[in-house]
């Protein structure tokens, strides 16, 4: 019987984000930032009334993994939370988490970039379609 995995679609998608991963934390490593935290970052300079359940969802993480990247954030004075009540914090962006997200900016704008380089806007769109029929696929 011949092994199926390098022909399994799950495979082939969680060896591509390995690769996507690991190259774009070297790129911010020179920020002394990861993925998961610039990522709550952008989402909290962009969107409102920002808490971590919303993060959690954003990012399709638990919340136990955002709490942990939020509480690293905190201790490095990019974000503040405020208590709504016991259960939910709303979460601010400081200046300095502004100043990180400006100082990498484009170094991300670049990985972005150079990530899309090989593909035309049509296979772009079609390779976001694709995925959003996996993900739909995978959640039914």
């Amino acid at each position: 019987m011949k092994n199926k995995l390098k022909e399994s679609i799950g495979f082939k998608i969680n060896i591509t984000a390995n690769i996507i991963n690991s190259s774009f934390n070297q790129i911010l490593n020179k920020h002394e930032i990861a993925i998961e935290q610039r990522a709550a970052l952008e989402i909290l300079k962009y969107e409102e009334n920002v808490s971590q359940t919303k993060i959690a969802k954003i990012l399709g993480k638990d919340k136990t993994t955002i709490s942990r990247t939020l509480k690293t954030l905190e201790k490095k004075g990019y974000i503040l939370k405020e208590e709504i009540d016991k259960r939910t914090n709303l979460i601010k962006l400081t200046s300095l988490g502004e100043n990180v997200l400006e100082k990498s900016s484009q170094d991300v704008k670049d990985f972005r970039a150079k990530m899309l380089s090989k593909l035309t806007s049509q296979e772009i769109e079609q390779l976001f379609n694709t995925l959003d029929k996996v993900i739909l696929a995978v959640n039914e």
